[in-house]
């Protein structure tokens, strides 16, 4: 009898722990969820803001009104000799409807040295430029146009090769910029349904 009852002790052990190593699975499935929820939201407000202030150049304005949609990334670059610069944003057509969100990343070789935080913006002209970028298979091939003044004005904006590239300083300087050699990705965590 004694034996019966160490057996059924442990059993009960065992299946409480067990209901309890499910529970914190499900709990940090919960976690994991809002935690990613919470990254979309804060890549969505840092989307908004970010082309709120690229509305305040005229150019880039009509720029923004005339496109098929954009992406918006927040990004750091840095190195010595060696550079690269990564970034995670979000992709959305004009209406905002499904946005889409991505990863971006470069290297090079420049002098030069410390960290630099910055917005890149990139406005679509149609919607077939812009289904190549969401789909990963858009290969950056515009150049830079024209470098902002002091005060971030009087840019001269176009799209080119179906796109118009800028960058907003964190002193909020705008300036049309380089997409050669840059790569860009959907990512596999961040969009729902997906990895």
């Amino acid at each position: 009898m004694k034996r019966f009852t160490n057996f059924a002790l442990a059993a009960m052990a065992t299946m409480t722990l067990v209901g309890v190593s499910a529970q914190d699975r499900d709990d940090d499935d919960e976690i994991a969820a809002n935690t990613l929820t919470d990254r979309r939201q804060e890549i969505l407000d840092m989307s908004k803001e970010t082309i709120a202030d690229l509305r305040k150049d005229k150019s880039a304005e009509a720029l923004i009104d005339d496109a098929y949609g954009h992406a918006v990334f927040d990004t750091t670059k840095g190195g010595f000799i060696v550079t690269g610069a990564g970034g995670t944003g979000v992709a959305m057509r004009k209406n905002g409807s499904n946005p889409i969100y991505m990863h971006m990343g470069a290297g090079g070789v420049g002098i030069g040295a410390g960290l630099a935080n910055y917005k890149f913006i990139i406005l679509f002209e149609n919607e077939d430029v812009y289904e190549r970028f969401i789909d990963g298979e858009w290969s950056g091939g515009a150049t830079a146009q024209a470098a902002a003044g002091r005060d971030g004005a009087a840019i001269v904006g176009k799209f080119n090769n179906g796109v118009a590239v800028y960058h907003i300083t964190d002193k909020g300087l705008i300036a049309q910029a380089d997409v050669t050699g840059v790569r860009f990705w959907p990512s596999d965590r961040l969009n729902p349904g997906v990895g």
